[in-house]
């Protein structure tokens, strides 16, 4: 234990204003409970064969809850190792069903994709035909048109030929009636 200089300390007691009575009663009752103390601290302590009996089981504790934490890696790894396994097995499956899928809506799209440019094929001869027939309406309408203005040309040329003609003859009639 360590060295406690009571008189020393019954002193600065004394001075501070406590009597010899009552420097000697505090001095005591520390001597109590340093020696209380004292008793508590050796009673926990243990000796040092104890104290490596304890190292030697914790160690051997230790040595067991390694071996047991291993055994548990390696069975912990082989079921995520067949996890993983069973999970590339379905992403395959997965991968095939949805090319399968990719496909036949390929195929499918190619063809509404060709029903829709036949449809489209269909509607532009029909659009194509159709504006065929009004260009052949129009110029059969422009040559109905153009032989009506040929015709009424005609006519108006021999009504002015025949008005010259007539105008030509009342003149000579007038000079020759007239001279």
């Amino acid at each position: 234990m360590p060295y406690f200089d009571a008189s020393r300390f019954a002193a600065l007691l004394e001075r501070e204003g406590f009597s010899a009575s009552q420097s000697k009663a505090v001095i005591n009752a520390l001597n109590d409970v340093v020696d209380e103390s004292s008793v508590n601290v050796t009673a926990d302590l243990v000796s040092k064969s104890e104290q490596q009996q304890t190292i030697a089981k914790y160690r051997n504790n230790f040595r067991m809850l390694k071996n047991d934490i291993h055994s548990m890696e390696r069975q912990d790894v082989a079921e995520v190792k067949s996890a993983n396994e069973r999970l590339q097995a379905d992403i395959e499956k997965l991968k095939k069903t949805l090319q399968e899928e990719l496909v036949r809506s390929q195929a499918g799209v190619r063809l509404d994709l060709n029903l829709e440019k036949g449809r489209i094929r269909d509607e532009t001869v029909e659009q194509h035909e159709r504006l065929k027939n009004t260009d052949d309406k129009i110029a059969d309408e422009i040559k109905a048109l153009k032989s009506q203005m040929q015709s009424i040309k005609m006519q108006i040329l021999r009504y002015m030929i025949g008005t010259i003609t007539g105008a030509g003859t009342l003149i000579l009639g007038y000079i020759h009636f007239s001279h």
